[in-house]
C-alpha cells in the first residue's frame, strides 16, 4: 500500500513538471486576432513580426515646378527597396521595431544606348510605439509613435573634377538623419475600419558628399531637406482571410537649403534656400492581404501619384521623388 502510494505521488508530480515544462500552454502572448480588422496599432506583449517585403517603382517622368507631369525623354528610372522589418512587442501597450534596406535602382536611355544601375544598403530606421488608448470589441486603438531614421546609404556620387562623366554612383540617401514624432488611430466598425496617421518628419542638417562647392573645392557642404508633414488615411474592409484596404497619403514638404557650416549653436543657421524646392504631394493606394492565420500574413499594395511638386535632385528619391507607380509585395511571420 505504501508503495502504491509513493508511486502514484510520484507520477502525479512527474507529470505536473513535463506538463509545465513543455505542454504547458503559453501565456506570455497576448491574444491575436487572425483578421487584419480586429488586430491593434501595437504587436503585443511577448510578439515578435518579421516581414520581408520590395517595393519597385517604375519611375515615367517628374513634377516641374507648376505641378504638372512631364515624361522622360527616351528614359526609364527603377528605383526599388528590399526591406526587412523586426518588431517587438515589450509589453501589452508597447513595442519596438526596426527596419532595414537596401535598394536597386537602374537608369536607361534608348537615345544615348546607357544602361546604368547600382545595388546598395538604405538607411536603416528603428522606433518605438505606445498605445495610449484601447478597446478590444470593436477595436479602438490610439497611438504615439517615434521614428528615428540614420543616414547610411550612399551620399556620393562621384568625382565632378573630370565633367558630368564621371558622376558614376547614385545617391540613395538625404545624407541627413531624420526623427518622425506622430499619432496615429484606428476605429473599427464591424467588417470596416478607418484609420488616420499624422506624422511629422523632423529632418536635421548636415555635411552631404552630393552637395558639392566647386570655388574653394571643399567637396561639401551642409544641406537642410526640409522638414515634411504627413497625413494617412486609410479604410479597410474584411472579407473572410482577405483584408482589402485603400486610402490616401498627403506630404507638406518645405524648402531644400544649403551652404556653409557657420559656428553656432544652430550650424545651419545661415544656409541659403532653394527657390521652389518647397511642395505638396498626393498620393493615392490600394492594398489586399491574405490573413493564412494570426502568425502569417501575405500582403500586394500599389501606389498611385496624384500631385506633385518639382524635380530637382533627381535621381535623389528622398528629396524629390519622380512620379510613377510603386508596387509593394510582402510577407510576415510572426511567433
Amino acid at each position: 500500500m505504501r508503495k502504491t502510494i509513493i508511486l502514484s505521488t510520484l507520477a502525479m508530480f512527474y507529470s505536473h513538471s513535463a506538463w509545465a515544462g513543455g505542454f504547458e500552454p503559453k501565456t506570455m502572448l497576448d491574444p491575436m486576432s487572425s483578421r487584419s480588422i480586429d488586430r491593434g496599432l501595437v504587436l503585443g506583449k511577448g510578439w515578435w513580426e518579421f516581414t520581408l517585403g520590395s517595393d519597385v517603382k517604375l519611375s515615367t517622368g517628374y513634377w516641374n515646378s507648376e505641378g504638372e507631369q512631364v515624361d522622360f525623354a527616351s528614359t526609364n528610372w527603377t528605383y526599388s527597396t528590399q526591406y526587412l522589418n523586426f518588431r517587438y512587442g515589450i509589453t501589452r501597450r508597447a513595442e519596438v521595431y526596426w527596419k532595414l534596406k537596401t535598394h536597386y535602382v537602374s537608369l536607361m536611355n534608348d537615345d544615348l544606348g546607357t544602361n546604368t544601375d547600382q545595388f546598395g544598403v538604405g538607411d536603416p530606421e528603428f522606433g518605438y510605439k505606445f498605445d495610449v488608448y484601447r478597446v478590444l470589441s470593436p477595436l479602438t486603438s490610439v497611438i504615439v509613435y517615434a521614428n528615428y531614421k540614420a543616414p547610411f546609404a550612399n551620399e556620393a556620387p562621384g568625382n565632378y573634377v573630370g565633367g558630368p562623366n564621371t558622376f558614376s554612383a547614385f545617391v540613395l540617401t538625404t545624407g541627413t538623419a531624420d526623427l518622425t514624432l506622430g499619432t496615429q488611430g484606428k476605429k473599427q466598425f464591424g467588417p470596416m475600419a478607418l484609420s488616420l496617421d499624422l506624422g511629422y518628419v523632423v529632418r536635421f542638417s548636415g555635411l552631404a558628399l552630393y552637395a558639392i562647392e566647386t570655388e574653394l573645392n571643399q567637396f561639401m557642404m551642409r544641406v537642410d531637406p526640409g522638414d515634411i508633414l504627413r497625413v494617412d488615411t486609410k479604410g479597410e474592409l474584411q472579407l473572410g482571410p482577405i483584408n482589402l484596404s485603400g486610402g490616401a497619403l498627403y506630404q507638406q514638404r518645405q524648402a531644400f537649403k544649403i551652404g556653409n557650416t557657420v559656428q553656432s549653436v544652430l550650424p545651419s543657421r545661415d544656409l541659403d534656400v532653394i527657390i521652389d524646392s518647397d511642395g505638396w504631394s498626393l498620393d493615392a493606394y490600394t492594398g489586399l492581404t491574405f490573413n493564412f492565420s494570426n502568425r502569417a500574413d501575405l500582403i500586394v499594395r500599389a501606389q498611385f501619384p496624384i500631385y506633385g511638386e518639382d524635380l530637382q535632385f533627381f535621381p535623389i528619391e528622398e528629396i524629390h521623388p519622380t512620379y510613377g507607380n510603386v508596387y509593394t509585395g510582402a510577407f510576415a511571420f510572426r511567433f
